[in-house]
């Protein structure tokens, strides 16, 4: 497997309250611990996680796990300022990376394991893999390396949206798992989470 994983946990939870979303308790341990166990029980290899004003909670927390944690001194300036400096983290002979969200708790190991294999497929061709269910576009999303350098330069708040919305190269992974379309930014999602 040559598909690494960049984790965005930089987030300020403005929606969420005065709390960091990531720390509330789920299934017996915290959203991000919880989150970051199933990315590294997957086949992806390089798992960087991308902190902000938490850093030294979030490096604490995952030290047990086979991650690196990486503090964006700039996570004011939006997503794409840990998204790009992700890009720069990654390994040279790295060839996709998925892009992964900290606030969701709803997929399995083997949901980024089933994306990873529908990337393999199209692997001589630099790809976008999008998770799709015939209405809505989810997370993760997985970038072919020629995308790099574009994400590498990436400024604002709107992640990767504009690259996938003015581009040919987009391939969707068709699934119907809530886990995919399911993240948690207001008091609301983590009601309905717990309900579920």
């Amino acid at each position: 497997m040559m598909t690494d994983a960049i984790i965005l946990a930089a987030g300020n939870s403005k929606r969420f309250g005065k709390d960091n979303k990531l720390f509330t308790e789920f299934n017996s341990t915290l959203l991000i611990t919880h989150v970051v166990s199933e990315i590294c029980k997957s086949k992806l290899r390089n798992i960087i996680v991308i902190s902000g004003k938490d850093h030294v909670k979030i490096n604490k927390l995952l030290k047990k796990f086979r991650v690196q944690v990486v503090k964006n001194l700039n996570f004011n300036k939006g997503i794409n300022s840990s998204i790009s400096l992700g890009i720069k983290k990654l390994p040279k002979n790295s060839l996709s990376t998925m892009i992964c969200l900290a606030d969701m708790p709803l997929l399995k190991s083997e949901d980024y394991n089933s994306m990873v294999q529908f990337e393999e497929k199209f692997r001589n061709k630099s790809k976008i893999i999008v998770p799709h269910n015939k209405t809505i576009r989810g997370n993760p999303v997985i970038f072919g390396k020629d995308y790099f350098k574009i994400l590498a330069n990436l400024e604002g708040d709107n992640g990767g949206k504009k690259i996938l919305e003015k581009n040919e190269d987009v391939i969707y992974y068709d699934t119907s798992s809530e886990g995919f379309y399911f993240d948690v930014d207001t008091q609301k999602d983590l009601v309905k989470l717990k309900n579920n």
